[in-house]
């Protein structure tokens, strides 16, 4: 599903450029749910960013399924990440002025899928959420719980075949945050859905099928 070889990425920070990523290889299997650990400041986030299509390598190269990442201009780049992926953030990022039903279908009208089936599907999915009842609420109305709840439907609602999370419990508390672990198990653990998920607890990285520590030892 992804690979990734030979990948360098440096920034330039205070005049002096810091390498974050040097020559760095993975290969990520088609439905694997894999977590990405390491100390702050070791690359977990760019690598996230690089998968995703939102930044671009110094070197090397990165491929998702049969199309190069770093072959596409943006906006080739930002039509396959619409179509193939979906995000989850630790802020949730969903729209303030739009409905949580309309927050739903927004990936779909950007896709051209916000037809009947497609409007089913994202109230199929805020039933599986728990979250029927507030289709019509808007996101400052719903606790940081619900709200990520919302965000997981609606990276998923377009049925893409890879979900990119970073520290999608970053900000919850602990029982709302196994809530959220819950669902994201619920909607992802079929095997239809690849997974690369950021955190910094190992207690959420133990729910992934395998954790990578960047700057450390496999798991």
């Amino acid at each position: 599903m992804i690979d990734l070889e030979g990948i360098s990425r440096a920034f330039l920070e205070g005049g002096q450029r810091r390498v974050v990523l040097d020559g760095f290889s993975e290969w990520i299997g088609d439905g694997e749910r894999l977590a990405l650990v390491g100390r702050s400041g070791v690359g977990k986030s760019t690598l996230l960013n690089l998968i995703g299509g939102m930044d671009l390598p110094d070197a090397g190269t990165i491929r998702i399924g049969d199309t190069d990442l770093t072959a596409l201009n943006e906006r080739d780049r930002t039509l396959f990440r619409r179509h193939r992926i979906g995000f989850v953030f630790q802020f949730f990022n969903l729209i303030p002025t739009l409905t949580v039903a309309e927050n739903l279908h927004m990936p779909l009208e950007m896709t051209g899928g916000l037809d009947a089936d497609g409007r089913a599907r994202a109230t199929g999915l805020l039933q599986r959420v728990g979250l029927a009842d507030r289709a019509d609420a808007f996101p400052d109305a719903l606790s940081g719980g619900e709200q990520q709840r919302i965000a997981i439907a609606r990276a998923l609602v377009h049925r893409p075949r890879l979900l990119l999370a970073d520290e999608p419990t970053g900000t919850l508390d602990a029982a709302t945050a196994e809530t959220v672990l819950e669902l994201l198990d619920e909607l992802t653990g079929d095997g239809q859905v690849t997974v690369v998920l950021v955190t910094h607890s190992m207690d959420v990285a133990r729910r992934m099928d395998r954790i990578l520590h960047l700057g450390g030892e496999q798991a």
